[in-house]
Order: structure tokens, then sequence, then C-alpha cells
């Protein structure tokens, strides 16, 4: 039995795609300690692992309301990375762990595991990139799409901060800090990408350091509380802008003057943070919720209005349902191009979702079938791509190869 230890970046969508493979490691007899934030300990101990708690809260790893950008992100992670890392470091040297699976966010575990020279895996839930494939030029504009000048000016600061920081880590410990490619993919030794290569941006340059095996899909939440009994025999669409960046009572709205009228299901999920009062009744063909069981709603869906998040629009593609893709933010709008270059779906930018648009926009996608012809190719990488139990197969012969016993 080997001891792996999870640093993994504490929100929903980036624990939610580790705990299956977690689970499965635990079934095959691994050791697994794994490191997020309290209020996601019950979660992580039903997989068998052990939880330990980050000696920093969740709101130090993602804030709200979020930081501005890309490089505000840089900074801010690096700099937490460099108050935790004298105890992080401590704890690790009396655990002694035999490997590490990394967050493509852990920027703090890529750190630990130069030091303690540990082997290092990274779960990817977002697009694997390396410099061979894009540089800076490429990815800032698609980044910072639509940002105004003063938004790319305090980027500029942040990314020096950013900058200052690594060169005084780089001195003090002897190791190197990732670049802006590095930083958003966390490249280790072996990468395991939640998507599929068909899916992933330029996945035939991608060697055999880079395992795509497709969502990482285990039980389901319980649906128990879901209204499924107001669900009509109407074709079935899906709006869910995911769990960070869905505080947008505009668009909500926007989606109850489309469709009130339409011959259609809606069924949309707002997070817990809107205010209902704000929104106004929600039309007679709407059924909206704070949580909705997504994989249960897209098996019946005929469109997923999606934010782009890699969970979502790999979770919408799997059960083959075409995409509309408003990115919110980063790696998202990476995802609407990729969506669009599939013929799986259309991007649609949030200042261009008025009514009239998305109502258009959505009866184009339901009425041409490149859509889902589309959406139906990437759904079968995905499904063949092997999941969970191929992301563990991918570690045990990554231990194999590393002679952990």
């Amino acid at each position: 039995m080997a001891t792996a230890v999870v640093l993994c970046y504490p929100t929903h969508g980036h624990i939610a795609p580790k705990l299956a493979v977690v689970e499965e490691l635990v079934r095959r007899g691994e050791r697994v300690i794994y490191y997020s934030a309290e209020r996601s300990r019950a979660r992580i101990e039903e997989t068998g692992a052990e939880f330990r708690a980050y000696a920093y809260d969740h709101n130090d790893f993602d804030p709200n309301p979020p930081t501005e950008g890309l490089f505000s992100d840089m900074e801010r992670l690096l700099k937490l990375s460099e108050v935790m890392l004298p105890g992080l470091l401590a704890e690790l040297r009396e655990i002694q762990p035999d490997y590490l699976l990394l967050d493509s966010k852990s920027i703090w575990g890529n750190l630990a595991g130069q030091i303690l020279r540990v082997p290092a895996i990274t779960l990817s839930v977002v697009f694997a990139l390396h410099e061979k494939l894009v540089d800076a030029a490429y990815l800032v504009p698609r980044l910072y799409n639509g940002a105004t000048p003063d938004v790319l000016q305090r980027a500029l600061l942040h990314l020096h901060s950013y900058f200052e920081v690594a060169q005084r880590l780089s001195q003090q410990y002897g190791i190197h800090c990732p670049n802006l490619v590095e930083f958003l993919g966390n490249p280790q030794p072996l990468n395991i990408i939640f998507t599929s290569q068909m899916f992933q941006l330029g996945g035939e340059h991608f060697d055999a350091h880079y395992k795509f095996v497709g969502p990482s899909l285990g039980a389901r939440p319980t649906a128990a509380d879901f209204p499924f009994e107001q669900l009509s025999n109407e074709p079935l669409i899906y709006i869910s802008l995911g769990t960070v960046f869905n505080e947008l009572p505009d668009f909500y709205r926007a989606c109850f003057a489309a469709f009130a009228d339409e011959p259609y299901q809606v069924v949309m999920a707002i997070g817990k943070n809107i205010d209902r009062g704000a929104l106004g009744e929600p039309p007679a063909n709407f059924v909206v919720s704070d949580f909705v069981p997504q994989l249960e709603i897209l098996e019946r869906a005929a469109l997923f209005i999606t934010h782009g998040g890699m969970n979502s629009a790999n979770e919408g593609l799997l059960y083959q349902v075409p995409l509309i893709v408003v990115p919110q933010r980063g790696d998202q709008y990476m995802v609407a191009g990729r969506v669009a270059e599939l013929g799986a779906g259309l991007p649609l930018f949030t200042p261009q979702s008025t009514p009239e648009r998305l109502r258009a926009t959505v009866a184009q996608v339901l009425a041409d079938p490149r859509f889902k012809q589309g959406a139906q190719r990437v759904g079968e990488s995905l499904r063949a791509a092997g999941g969970f139990q191929r992301a563990a197969d991918e570690i045990f012969l990554f231990k194999q190869q590393m002679g952990i016993a």
C-alpha cells in the first residue's frame, strides 16, 4: 500500500472530478490523504480518504467576489503558496508520501513536490497546455476577451508582482516557479486530463505524459427534492452557469423573456445567492432551482446553455447534448471556441445575450441536425476515454514505472 497526498484547489468544480478517482484508489488499497478546505470534509471522507484541512480557509483560495482575471489569480495563489509552504512542508515530511496528486491550480503542490523531490501527478479539469502548443501571445487575448484598458493595465501589475514573488521563492528553495503557460496546466511527469483527446485543444500534439480519460463521474448526488413531476414533454432546454460565476440576474431575466412563449420546457439552475424576488416570477414553462441534478436533466435535454466550465461541457457532450456556451472567465472562452470548432454548438458572449439573440441562437442550434451530430461525435469520444477507472490504471502504471510499491 502506497501513500498518496492530494493537494486540491478547494472548490466544487476542482474537487468533484477527483472524488471518484480517489475512491477507486482507496478501493485498490492505497492510503490517500486529501487536503482541502474544511467545508468539503464530509464529501472527501465518503471516498475512504483521510481528510486534512489546509491551514487557510476556502475564501483564501476562492475569494468572493473573485479576483480580476488570470494574472490576478496567479499573484494571489503564489502569495498564498508562499505563506502556506513552511507549514505544509512540515506536514508532508511527517506523512512521507510516495506520490502527490495535484490540481491544475495547485501551485503550492507543484512547489512542494519540487522541494521534497516527491513524484507528482496532475489531475486536470481544464485543457492541457504546453509551450509547444500555445504561448502567451495566443493565451492573453483569449483569457482577457473584452477586457477594458484599465483591466489590462491592472493585469500587468499583477503579473509583475507574480514574477517578483516567483523570483523570491526560486532563490529561497532552489526551485522553478511556473511561467504563464505552466501555471495554467501545472505539468508533471504524468498528467491526467478529464476530457477526451478529441475535445482537447490540439490533442494530437500531446505525448505519452498526457492521458485523456474523459469525465470522472462517480455516484450522483441525491435528487430527491427536484420536482421532476413538473417537467413536460416539450424539448427541454437546460440553463446553468455553474457554481462560481453564476450571479447574473440580468441574464436570467433575459432567458425568461426569450423563452416564456416558446414551445420549450426550461430548467434553470441559479445557485444560492440570487435574490429570487429580483428575478420576478418565472414563466409557466420554467423550473427554477438553486440546485439541479445535472446529469439526470442532461439525460432528457435537447440543448444545454452553459458557462463552458470543463466539467459542465464534458457532461453535456457526454450525453450528446448540443451546447450554447456563454463564457464568463478564463478557459471558458477556449471551451466555447472548441465547441464551435467541433460543430457541437455555438458561443454566445454575455453582452450579446439579449432575449432576441438567445431565442435566435437556440432556434438555430435546435433546427440544424449538424449540431446534434457534432455533440454525438464528441460524446462518443468522451465515453470511450475510460473515466475514473482509466485514471486509476494510469496512476498505478506510473507507480510501477517509478518503482513505488
